[in-house]
C-alpha cells in the first residue's frame, strides 16, 4: 500500500474562525477543497461554497454535499475503528434545502453504533443554524468479519 500524501487545494481560501485547512488524501478532495477542520481538534468540520460547487439552479450541487459527507462521515468511520481502513457501504441523504454561493456548510459526524464489521455513522449538514441536508452511512471495517 502507498504512503498517503497531503495533496493541497487549487483554490486558497482563508478558514472560517475557529477552523483550519484539513490534509486532503483523495484528489478528487483536494479538487473540491479547501475543506476546514475545527482548529480546537473538536470533530467538526466545514466547506465554503464556490462556482465548483455549483448546479445549473446557482445552489450547492448534491453530489458536493454528498461528497462532503463522504469526506467526513469516512473521518469518523476511520477514527471510530481505531484508524483502520473502512470503505462506504452505503449512504443516504435527505436534503432540507441547498445552500447558496459563499455559504458555509458545517457537519459534526456522529457514530452511532458498531460493530466489529460494520459502523453506523451520520452527520446534520447547516448553514448557521439552518439544516440543509441530514446523512447515513454504513461502513465497512477492511479485513473486519
Amino acid at each position: 500500500m502507498s504512503e498517503r500524501v497531503a495533496l493541497t487545494s487549487p483554490v486558497e481560501v482563508a478558514p472560517p474562525p475557529g477552523f483550519r485547512a484539513c490534509a486532503l488524501h483523495d484528489p478528487f478532495e483536494a479538487y473540491l477543497g479547501p475543506l476546514f477542520e475545527a482548529a480546537d481538534g473538536s470533530k467538526r468540520y466545514a466547506f465554503y461554497v464556490d462556482e465548483r460547487h455549483l448546479a445549473e439552479d446557482g445552489r450547492c450541487h448534491e453530489g458536493m454535499l454528498m461528497t462532503f459527507a463522504d469526506a467526513f462521515l469516512g473521518s469518523a468511520a476511520h477514527h471510530g475503528s481505531g484508524g483502520k481502513t473502512c470503505v462506504t457501504l452505503s449512504m443516504q441523504a435527505s436534503y432540507l434545502g441547498l445552500p447558496k454561493l459563499g455559504d458555509l456548510v458545517e457537519v459534526v459526524p456522529e457514530l452511532d453504533h458498531r460493530t466489529r464489521a460494520i459502523l453506523f455513522v451520520s452527520g446534520s449538514f447547516f448553514v448557521g443554524d439552518q439544516p440543509v441536508m441530514r446523512a447515513t452511512s454504513l461502513w465497512k471495517v477492511l479485513g473486519a468479519n
